[in-house]
């Protein structure tokens, strides 16, 4: 019988996993997220002075630009489960209207409605409790405040993340937990827009983005992906080496089939949601 989901167990797991790749997490959002992160702002409008907080900041660039749009009036708040993320984040932290704070996203140590806006980046979707990490940020969001947030998109069409989940499920079924939080939870139409109504937003939109990442070749997608990426790297480790091969060997060779102008051009989408508290 498989075992039944433990949530504290992930939350412990995540942050370990995310705190030893957090160098190579860095160099993968410095090279490939700009145009999301770009586009999430974009779609949130933040003004100058507003107070923010950014929940699993990681190593802090969109927190960074949260703080360049608000202004020397605003403040942002950086928060992240993992310390070697936000060791990274505050080494590069010059503006004085930001800080970082290490803290789990299902349990803010922060007081209530106190933030205009609260922003989530690739980082919903990963939460043990998505759900109970939601209903945290509406709380210390303040009366007309906004919480927004950005997650992955369809498996079909986020295929930055789905090629390797696809060939990993495939070689090691029981990874699909029933009950454990997976990356396209959220990407159905209507189900991020739904789960920001629940934590009891208003006046709830959204928007999808797509693009495509460029890779060297198959192995530095490959590379990427697996050095760059919290779960999948320690997922992959933990299956015996020639299930690893197997993996590996259907990822090349689908990463291959997007070649294009000498590069390897992965397809990826984002759903971005945000709703006011009422």
């Amino acid at each position: 019988m498989q075992p039944s989901f433990d949530a504290e167990r992930f939350t412990t797991d995540a942050k370990h996993n995310w705190s030893s790749v957090a160098d190579r997490y860095d160099r993968l959002s410095a090279t490939l997220f700009p145009p999301i992160t770009s586009a999430f702002l974009s779609f949130v409008q933040l003004q100058p002075g507003h107070l923010v907080l950014d929940v699993a900041c990681g190593p802090g660039y969109l927190t960074t630009a949260a703080a360049h749009a608000v202004g020397t009036a605003g403040r942002v708040v950086g928060v992240d489960l993992s310390p070697g993320m936000l060791k990274l984040a505050m080494a590069r932290a010059t503006q004085r209207n930001l800080e970082y704070r290490e803290m789990n996203a299902e349990a803010l140590d922060l007081p209530d409605g106190v933030f205009n806006v609260v922003l989530c980046q690739l980082g919903l979707m990963l939460f043990a409790r998505p759900q109970t990490a939601l209903h945290e940020m509406t709380r210390v969001c303040k009366k007309g405040g906004t919480v927004a947030c950005l997650v992955q998109g369809s498996p079909e069409r986020m295929l930055f993340t789905s090629l390797v989940m696809k060939a990993l499920v495939k070689q090691a079924p029981q990874l699909k937990q029933p009950g454990a939080p997976h990356l396209y939870s959220f990407a159905p139409v209507g189900v991020l827009d739904q789960a920001l109504i629940q934590a009891g937003l208003w006046h709830v939109v959204s928007s999808r983005v797509s693009g495509v990442f460029l890779f060297d070749s198959p192995e530095d997608y490959w590379k990427t992906m697996t050095e760059g990426g919290g779960r999948t790297g320690a997922v992959v480790r933990s299956l015996p080496e020639d299930k690893q091969k197997l993996v590996r060997d259907e990822v090349l060779s689908e990463a291959a089939r997007h070649a294009s102008a000498g590069k390897i051009a992965i397809p990826y989408e984002v759903v971005m949601a945000k709703g006011l508290k009422p």
